[in-house]
């Protein structure tokens, strides 16, 4: 059974899943895991027949924690605030859009369409107001709970809630001294002295007391998150108890997922500079291959993204899914699995992406592609064939590995050939003319005809015909490769090489 038909099978009565992210940097692919794990749990409740909803938790009240590689030492005097009240690194929006927008944008060609909720208005709203009070009446045994289990003890002057500052603006640097009402009163390091309306967006709650409260206010009941937030003692474990024994609030079924790690470079992380960005992603990931690859394994296990040779493997593996569930050879769990994936578009009839990565290094432009692909009675959905194409050049010139680039010889450059190369070459140029058909499978025959005829191995044949072409030993698929070439050209460049 498909993992994610599994996980949901035993639920019962409406549910809502929620994920959410504190948007202090770009926002990779690694932070994709989190939202397409939870666009797969909901989309797998619906497969499933249940009453689900799914909503995206924008953490924009949270404080900026430092300044990032990503920004000017000047941002040091924002250290502290929160995200939706400081200025965006560029334009006129603030932090936290900045980061946001182009994300939810990007999600959106995924066909992940949550209900986008941003936690800091919530707060101005007032819907956090009567559990901050609750927390803060019960101030000691919420205290207790937090400390035996996640095993660490609280500062002496610990209190459920962080207010903001009216004068400096931060909400980390001042310090509860009395409540009263719905006033938090406070000193700050900056030398101000103030209050704080719990029923406003002037304060907010610790993480560990906001996520279980932001459970009952949004009705949540499912919730994928990161192993670090399941360790033992750690957020999920604290909130589950604070929800149920504070908030009298059944915690959400937990759902942890392995991180998404960066061949060679390790886990993703924005504070790091180890990451690939969500929108740089798409730029040369089809979107339905981003799904593909966080849907075909199960979030226990940790995704190692290649974004050189293993994406085209992958890339194989998602297009030959594709061809068998046109030839009805799917079972039912690799059919979950496509529907999962794709996000609503044409994809059938799309040329496979590695021809692509050939094809753009033959030609410079989109329309030479699609005169060359259509030449074999092939057409395809235009809008869909120029974006792979796009993504298919953007691939070549930023991530391909050096054995997949190349550049086309001239007709009459000069190439090295001993006899045997030779003998190959022409014995490949005489298959070539013979042929009544410009296909790959033809011209592959054709080619491993030659070497047959040539007595070579074939491992040295082909290196002579690719030396011929790109001046290399290997290359792209032969015969795909040559059948994206003008026919007289490559009759042209056998003929001289040949010596005909």
């Amino acid at each position: 059974m498909y993992w994610g038909i599994s996980l949901v099978r035993d639920l019962e009565g409406k549910q809502k899943v929620s994920t959410g992210i504190s948007p202090s940097g770009p926002i990779h692919l690694g932070n994709l895991r989190e939202i397409l794990t939870g666009d797969i749990i909901y989309k797998s409740m619906l497969l499933s027949g249940k009453d689900a909803s799914f909503i995206y938790l924008c953490d924009d009240i949270d404080p900026l924690r430092k300044v990032y590689p990503f920004l000017p030492q000047s941002y040091s005097e924002h250290v502290g605030k929160p995200l939706r009240d400081i200025p965006a690194p560029e334009g006129a929006d603030t932090y936290s859009e900045y980061f946001l927008a182009p994300f939810l944008k990007s999600i959106e060609t995924m066909d992940v369409r949550p209900e986008v909720i941003r936690t800091g208005n919530l707060y101005a709203e007032g819907k956090f107001g009567d559990i901050t009070k609750i927390f803060i009446e019960r101030k000691e045994e919420v205290r207790d709970i937090l400390q035996s289990i996640s095993g660490r003890d609280l500062e002496e002057n610990w209190f459920p809630y962080n207010p903001r500052c009216s004068s400096c603006g931060r909400i980390n640097s001042a310090v509860p001294y009395d409540f009263s009402d719905r006033y938090v009163y406070y000193r700050c390091s900056c030398g101000n002295e103030g209050k704080s309306d719990i029923y406003t967006d002037q304060g907010k709650l610790p993480w560990r007391l906001e996520w279980p409260a932001k459970w009952k206010i949004l009705g949540v009941t499912f919730e994928p998150f990161g192993k670090d937030h399941g360790t033992q003692g750690g957020s999920y474990d604290t909130g589950k108890a604070i929800s149920e024994k504070i908030l009298d609030y059944p915690a959400p079924r937990p759902q942890m997922f392995e991180r998404i790690l960066l061949k060679g470079k390790g886990a993703m992380h924005s504070s790091t500079g180890i990451n690939i960005p969500a929108t740089e992603i798409l730029d040369f990931v089809p979107p339905e291959m981003v799904r593909y690859m966080m849907a075909r394994v199960p979030p226990s296990r940790h995704i190692e993204f290649d974004p050189e040779s293993g994406f085209l493997n992958l890339m194989d593996e998602y297009e030959r899914l594709i061809k068998l569930r046109g030839e009805n050879k799917l079972d039912e769990d690799q059919m979950t699995l496509l529907d999962i994936s794709l996000t609503g578009r044409k994809n059938d009839e799309i040329p496979d992406y590695r021809h692509l990565t050939t094809l753009v290094q033959i030609y410079s432009r989109d329309d030479q592609i699609e005169r060359i692909l259509e030449k074999n009675g092939n057409k395809y959905d235009h809008d869909i064939l120029h974006e792979r194409i796009k993504q298919a050049r953007h691939w070549v010139m930023n991530y391909a590995p050096e054995s997949s680039r190349f550049h086309i010889l001239d007709e009459e450059s000069p190439v090295q050939l001993n006899e045997d190369g030779k003998k190959v070459i022409c014995n490949l140029m005489a298959n070539i003319k013979s042929l009544e058909t410009w296909n790959a499978e033809a011209i592959h025959e054709a080619a491993r005809k030659a070497i047959q005829q040539s007595s070579v191995s074939p491992s040295e044949g082909f290196s002579y015909i690719y030396r011929v072409f790109i001046g290399k030993d290997r290359g792209p698929r032969l015969g795909f490769f040559l059948e994206g070439m003008e026919r007289d050209k490559v009759e042209k460049r056998l003929s001289f090489s040949c010596g005909a």
